[in-house]
């Protein structure tokens, strides 16, 4: 951001060394610690992902909001009929409650937007101004 990079942080609840980049087994761990179920493995991994990747995709960036759980599941607690302190179910600083609710919202912040600016794209490493990455022309979207 501004030509700074910010390293990604060490996931210490998964153990002492479980590492700060996303691996096959960086993802084990994490289903593993959080009881969820390991559908990522079982649909082949990163290699799987890998494939998928070098046949091309599409990046698509939307505003939206969920009227199903209050994007609750995004940065408050989720599941909301588990405890906070529970592995996995605080995914941010959000109170959640009425003022999460899509209804709500869409009253008090009725002009809401988004611009999304200054996308870069590459391989990785090839995007800072350090290696001379290149940067997409800037649109509104």
């Amino acid at each position: 951001q501004d030509g700074k990079v910010i390293e990604n942080s060490e996931a210490s609840i998964l153990g002492p060394s479980a590492g700060s980049s996303i691996t096959d087994e960086f993802c084990t761990k994490q289903k593993d610690s959080f009881l969820d179920t390991d559908d990522f493995a079982a649909k082949g991994g990163l290699k799987q992902m890998g494939e998928a990747l070098d046949r091309g995709m599409v990046l698509v960036l939307s505003l939206w909001d969920d009227t199903d759980v209050n994007m609750l599941w995004l940065d408050s607690a989720y599941p909301t009929d588990e405890p906070s302190d529970k592995p996995g179910v605080l995914r941010g600083p959000c109170p959640g409650g009425s003022s999460s609710e899509p209804e709500y919202l869409r009253k008090t912040v009725p002009e809401s937007h988004v611009t999304f600016s200054q996308i870069k794209v590459g391989t990785i490493g090839s995007t800072t101004q350090s290696v001379g990455g290149r940067r997409m022309e800037s649109a509104f979207v």
